[in-house]
Formats: C-alpha cells, sequence, structure tokens
C-alpha cells in the first residue's frame, strides 16, 4: 500500500507515505510499539492517494483521542505550540511560564539599556546568580529553521546590554539565551556552541529540547487542548497559556473566561490529564 499513496507535504510537495513516520510520532507521545502498530491498523483505510499530511495528522490524532485520551496533549504538541501566535506574543508568554516552572522567576517585554541603545527583551529569567536574557524566535510555518543570523543578532545585543550594566552599575546578564518552536540550522547550533549560548528548540539540545522541557514540567500550551480558534484567542487573552492556568473547578473557569460551562468541563478534564 506505501509504495502506492503519496502525500502531500503542508509546503505542497509530495512524498511517498512511510508507516514508520506514523509510528515514531506515536510511539513519541507515550504509546507502546504495539498501540502504535495497531493506531497504524486502524490508520491505513482512510488514506488514498494526494492524503495530505495536515489529514494523516488529524486522523491519528482521532485514533489517540479514543484509544489513550491521556496521552493526545504529547502527540499534539508540535502542532499546539504554532498556534500560538501569529504575532509571536502568546509564545513569548509561554516561554516565560516555561521557565517559572524551571524555578526562574520571570519578567516579559522589558526594555533595559545597553551601551549604545534600549532592547526589548522577550523574557528576562533569574534563578540565584543567573540573569538570563531569553530571545523567543516564534515560527508558524513547518519545515521553517532558526539561522544563524538570528544567532548573530542576539549575541550582538547580549554585548551591548552586558556593556552597558557596566556602565550603569545594573546586573549584568550571564548568558543569552535563544528559544524556538522550531530546529536550529547546523550553523545556528555550532555558533551557540562556540560562543556559550543557551539554545532551546524542537528537538535540541538532546536532553534539554523544547519538547523535552514541557514534559518535564507538564507546562504544555493551553492549545495542545482541541478546541475552536475563538475559544483559544479567548483563553490567550486572559492569560490562560498553559495547562497549568486553567481552574480546576469548571464554574469557575466559565466565570472566568466566558466561555460555555460544557466547554468549560471539558477543558478542565483535559487540562488534568495533561498535567499528570
Amino acid at each position: 500500500m506505501e509504495k502506492n499513496i503519496w502525500v502531500i507535504k503542508e509546503d505542497g510537495t509530495k512524498e511517498k507515505f512511510d508507516s514508520k513516520k506514523v509510528m515514531r510520532a506515536v510511539r513519541r507521545s507515550g504509546m507502546s510499539a504495539k498501540e502504535s502498530e495497531v493506531v497504524l491498523k486502524l490508520l491505513k483505510p482512510h488514506l488514498k492517494e494526494g492524503i495530505t499530511t495536515k489529514q494523516i495528522y488529524s486522523r491519528v490524532y482521532g485514533i489517540i483521542r479514543q484509544l489513550r485520551p491521556e496521552v493526545t496533549h504529547r502527540y499534539n504538541l508540535k502542532r499546539a505550540l504554532q498556534l500560538l501566535g501569529p504575532s509571536g506574543y502568546d509564545f513569548e508568554d509561554f516561554t516565560g511560564k516555561l521557565f517559572e516552572a524551571r524555578g526562574y522567576k520571570t519578567e516579559v517585554r522589558q526594555i533595559p539599556i545597553g551601551k549604545c541603545v534600549t532592547h526589548e527583551i522577550d523574557v528576562i529569567a533569574r534563578k540565584g546568580r543567573e540573569k538570563l536574557m531569553v530571545e523567543c524566535k516564534f515560527r508558524n510555518e513547518p519545515g521553517t529553521k532558526c539561522r544563524i543570523q538570528t544567532a548573530l543578532y542576539i549575541y550582538a545585543r547580549f554585548l551591548d546590554l552586558r556593556d552597558g550594566a557596566k556602565r550603569y552599575k545594573k546586573q549584568p546578564f550571564t548568558k543569552p539565551c535563544l528559544v524556538t518552536n522550531a530546529r536550529f540550522s547546523r550553523d545556528a547550533r555550532d555558533y551557540a556552541k562556540c560562543m556559550g549560548m543557551r539554545l532551546v528548540g524542537w528537538r535540541y539540545p538532546f536532553s534539554e529540547s523544547l519538547e523535552v522541557l514541557i514534559d518535564k514540567t507538564k507546562c504544555y500550551p493551553i492549545s495542545v487542548i482541541k478546541m475552536n480558534s475563538h475559544t483559544l484567542h479567548t483563553l490567550l487573552k486572559r492569560n490562560i497559556i498553559t495547562v497549568q492556568d486553567v481552574p480546576e473547578n469548571p464554574k469557575e473557569f466559565a466565570d472566568l473566561t466566558g466561555i460555555s460551562l460544557s466547554n468549560a468541563r471539558r477543558i478542565c478534564k483535559e487540562a488534568k490529564l495533561a498535567r499528570k
């Protein structure tokens, strides 16, 4: 079957359907090898020539939701992060929450003064003697990478702020940190390693990547829960950024956000599963 099925990717190009890709994605959500085979078996009758990767994702999501609803947030994570847009401010707020979950005290969108100019910093994260200058680069187009130009730009700002702190006798940043929901190019990784810049992105670094940190802290974005765009925007406007921000009481949640009680009950239930 796989030899005869061509899949349309999100960038419009075509590739042959690869069951191994599906099974890897299912396994990453926390399902066993045997369970991933069941998912694939249930998916195959729905495969047809010209099916899109988005349609495959949606179908697999529905199957996982039926079989193991408690792991859907992990399967849905990459796309959920892409929903924190298009401006990127929601991703900045989410990054602040993620650092807070790691024990940092954070401030979002501050404007410290450098030696030459002022800079708006997405997140300032403090813990002990550590003071991180965190810059967030949001990508909502699949396949795009965070490249070396971004790393160079951020490090130059870090140097100006470091010199400014000396001039004005302020506590200096100890290190720049670049956070993205995309992958990093090889040059960006090499430059950051050479200059001592911390990178946090999709699948990088291996033990401290974005998805690993999210899974460790259970600080999943609220967008891992299936809802329409209007409801999502309503929650984000009310600073319900992560599943940890959802109250356990559905009535309280409905009153806080203005969404229906039935919708509030469902979201509270799914948020509780994601926090376990």
